[in-house]
């Protein structure tokens, strides 16, 4: 699952991302994408640890699959029909 996410999710929501800022914000708009990936792994990460900690292991496994459920309604939202799409 971590490697579909990688492969295929974090890129496509990416090209998301990107295609609906502005031409001339494009770069910025990757880069602050990117960081925003950052920062959720440098802080989520301990976090999680630390409730497996206080509330065990499955606790991580319920609340990551909580937040990546939360995930769906912004990613559906992002849906856009063929003939709709930008590409540059």
């Amino acid at each position: 699952m971590t490697g579909f996410g990688y492969s295929f999710v974090y890129p496509g929501l990416g090209i998301e991302a990107v295609q609906r800022a502005p031409v001339e914000s494009r770069g910025m708009a990757m880069g602050i994408y990117t960081a925003f990936l950052d920062v959720a792994l440098g802080i989520l990460s301990p976090l999680l640890g630390l409730l497996a900690g206080v509330a065990g292991l499955s606790s991580v496994f319920g609340l990551s699959a909580f937040l990546a459920l939360c995930t769906v309604p912004l990613a559906a939202r992002m849906v856009v029909k063929p003939h709709q799409r930008r590409l540059f």
